[in-house]
């Protein structure tokens, strides 16, 4: 047995000890040349040197081994050698076998001996962290140098709690300085590789608890990870979560997740993971329910660390993208493709919050209803913030693109689809302002509410052909769910308008429906919209003519009648060619009715006209309207005191007239001439002309013209005016004798 100076705590047995040295007396010197130990079936080699110096004794002292097992070598390790390691072997190592194992030790006087140790491991069961499972079928190298240990992983695997083996080779423990007395730092450099749950599962035990702080399972991916980190945590009984430090990188490949964005799976064949004590991130390019996507998630940790997290990243812009966040946007509103960046924060038990934004470059954005697009080609500006619940709602939307500007909110159906877009601000290009409302239809359509505003149809783009595309339109055949409206003005000319507009069409092969309004803030009117070549084209009906005509400031002093009156898209944009019939209207104190018939004398009429009003039981015009002006190109009227044929130009503006007609006194009678003359002429006739304002028109009339048949009538009438800047034609001018009602020529 031996036990030098009570080294081991039982004594060692040794099958056979040989020993061959050399005694050298003064100085005194012992040099052992080799000491064979045979202990437990193991040889060890021994040999060194004590010799007296000038600082007392100095010895060198090597051992070798080829091969030793644990329990060999924590029974050989004396008390007192290198104690922490020593503990530290005997507390976390459980099984091993030791191969070339190497040790020395040096000392001179009373100075701590310096000692040094290193061996090859094999089938280790080893404990290097003490809230982490035990390495199993370690293999590596073991260094004690001095007060630095270090023990490396070549081979060794980590069982995780859920997820399978964890690969530890190439892993590394260290303490850098052994000699520390309380809380000796221990690092552990970890090179590791596995399942995405068994690493998130390792990184879910306490005190880091990672996944249970973020309120998130352990199988949150599927995948395999290969991760690089070190850990640098006091060697003490007691770790507050506060005192590890940690720093970690690496790769993810084959993820998949259907928890970390509820509702959708998220995939990628790469991804970055990088994190530390305070944040864990993952960052790479993959796809969202199919969504091609790049993503960068990151998750605050620690003990006063926030439960949320966050993505960030770019997405693509597309229908598919579109019908499957169920965003809500009627089918066929997005075609193309473009990016958009986003933000998604998620907070446990809350559903996802979305902030999303893009220029709309590659994007095809189409509103049918109002032949609205935008091009690929342009750019644009999409603000949105949703909830990602089930239904999705869109919180915030706002939209910039040339010719449209839009802000509002959407709710979609849980089923998918949508439910309501409420847009508060809307402009379309430079006809249409005010708060739209789109109502989802169970066949995929919208319901177009437009619930206040203004609207220009000069100006809006509506195609009247089916299938046809005008201005920046799509056509109007796409499919489209009814338009119900409710405008506070809606524009037919520069001098025409309807206000308190209200009405309902469609837009099946252009628009349709009907509506009523007050025109010009006046007069009550109805009215059909049909599509036509070029527009619109609108029947508008009232029961009071005399108050339709007073409001278009067209004759300000007609009374009662039905008005119908028929507008149809002319040529020229913005114009029209109408058709009207208006039955029992009366005039009354007219100046340029009462300067006509002073013209001819017809005293009777005059007084009539003053009273009660002159009587027209039928009143027919065909015209063109313009912004700023009435072209009449053929009318009559007639009653049973007399009839009236007129064309020529009303200035819409100006208030001015240019026309030229016959007026036929005594018409019940005279119209027995009917069959030879135009419609309102009888038999006979008197030609006359109006110019100037009408309120104080200046009158000519052709007596001549009264004694010639109607089929001869012509030669009298002259050519018709026409529109401001045109040059007039006349046939002849009208005769010199004749004077006016203001005391100039007739």
């Amino acid at each position: 047995t031996l036990n030098p100076r009570g080294l081991y705590s039982q004594p060692q047995v040794f099958a056979g000890v040989t020993v061959d040295f050399r005694l050298q007396p003064n100085p005194f010197r012992f040099q052992l040349g080799e000491m064979l130990v045979e202990h437990e079936g193991r040889q060890i080699r021994l040999n060194g040197k004590f010799e007296t110096g000038p600082e007392g004794w100095e010895y060198a002292l090597d051992a070798r081994s080829d091969h030793l097992d644990l329990a060999q070598v924590k029974s050989l390790w004396p008390t007192g050698a290198a104690e922490k390691p020593r503990q530290w072997v005997l507390q976390n190592v459980f099984q091993a076998q030791a191969q070339d194992v190497n040790f020395a030790l040096r000392g001179k006087g009373r100075a701590k001996p310096f000692y040094a140790l290193d061996a090859n491991f094999t089938n280790a069961e080893v404990k290097f962290q003490k809230h982490m499972p035990r390495v199993t079928g370690g293999a590596g190298h073991f260094s004690l140098y001095n007060t630095r240990m270090v023990v490396v992983a070549a081979a060794g695997t980590v069982t995780a709690d859920e997820g399978g083996a964890v690969q530890v080779a190439g892993t590394s423990f260290i303490i850098p300085d052994t000699s520390v007395r309380d809380g000796a730092p221990g690092i552990a450099r970890v090179v590791a590789e596995g399942s995405v749950t068994a690493g998130l599962s390792l990184l879910n035990r306490p005190p880091l608890s990672i996944l249970d702080k973020a309120h998130l399972p352990v199988d949150l991916a599927q995948g395999r990870v290969h991760v690089v980190g070190t850990l640098a945590l006091p060697l003490k009984p007691q770790v507050a979560p506060e005192d590890i430090k940690y720093h970690y990188r690496g790769t993810v490949s084959e993820v998949r997740s259907a928890t970390l964005v509820p509702n959708h799976v998220v995939a990628a064949p790469v991804l970055a993971l990088r994190g530390d004590q305070g944040r864990v991130a993952l960052s790479g390019a993959g796809s969202l329910s199919g969504i091609p996507v790049t993503a960068n998630w990151s998750q605050a940790v620690g003990r006063q660390a926030s439960p949320a997290s966050r993505v960030t990243g770019e997405i693509e812009i597309s229908p598919k993208a579109i019908d499957t966040l169920q965003i809500g946007l009627p089918k066929g509103t997005v075609a193309g493709q473009g990016q958009g960046s986003y933000q998604l924060d998620i907070v446990p038990e809350q559903p996802p919050q979305l902030q999303f934004t893009s220029d709309l470059a590659g994007v095809d954005l189409r509103i049918p209803q109002i032949s609205w697009r935008k091009p690929p080609a342009s750019r644009g500006q999409l603000d949105m913030d949703v909830t990602l619940a089930t239904p999705v709602k869109v919180d915030r939307l706002r939209l910039q693109a040339p010719g449209l500007q839009a802000e509002g909110w959407v709710t979609t159906k849980e089923s998918g689809g949508l439910q309501q877009a409420h847009l508060s601000a809307v402009s379309v290009g430079n006809w249409m302002q005010g708060a739209v409302n789109f109502i989802g239809l169970r066949n995929g359509l919208a319901e177009i509410q437009v619930t206040s505003g203004t609207l220009d149809l000069q100006k809006a783009p509506f195609s009247g052909e089916s299938g046809s595309s005008t201005g920046n339109g799509s056509g109007g055949s796409a499919p489209s769910g009814p338009i119900t409206m409710q405008l506070e003005r809606l524009r037919v000319t520069e001098s025409i308008a309807l206000t308190g507009f209200e009405g309902r069409f469609s837009t099946q092969g252009g628009l349709n429906g009907q509506f009523t309004g007050n025109l010009n803030g006046a007069t009550l009117v109805s009215g059909v919209v049909v599509p036509k070549p070029g527009g619109i084209a609108t029947r508008i009906r009232a029961d009071d003519a005399g108050g339709v005509f007073k409001a278009a400031g067209i004759l300000r002093h007609g009374e009662g009648g039905s008005f119908d009156m028929t507008l149809i898209p002319a040529k020229e944009p913005g114009e029209y060619d109408g058709e009207i019939q208006i039955k029992n209207t009366r005039i009354k104190n007219a100046p340029s009715m009462a300067a006509l018939l002073n013209a001819i004398s017809v005293i009777g009429l005059v007084d009539e006209l003053s009273g009660g009003g002159i009587l027209f039981t039928g009143v027919e015009a065909k015209f063109r309207l313009g912004s700023t002006h009435l072209t009449l190109h053929e009318s009559s009227a007639v009653g049973p005191s007399m009839g009236l044929s007129m064309d020529g130009i009303y200035e819409l503006d100006s208030g001015t007239l240019n026309m030229r007609g016959v007026i036929s006194p005594i018409y019940i009678i005279n119209a027995i001439g009917r069959v030879v003359s135009r419609k309102g002429e009888g038999l006979f006739g008197f030609a006359f002309r109006l110019r100037g304002s009408a309120d104080d028109p200046k009158v000519s009339v052709n007596p001549l013209s009264a004694l010639a048949p109607g089929m001869f009538r012509e030669i009298f009438r002259g050519k018709a005016p026409t529109v401001p800047g045109a040059p007039e034609e006349e046939t002849q001018p009208p005769p010199a004798h004749l004077h006016s009602n203001t005391g100039g020529e007739r």
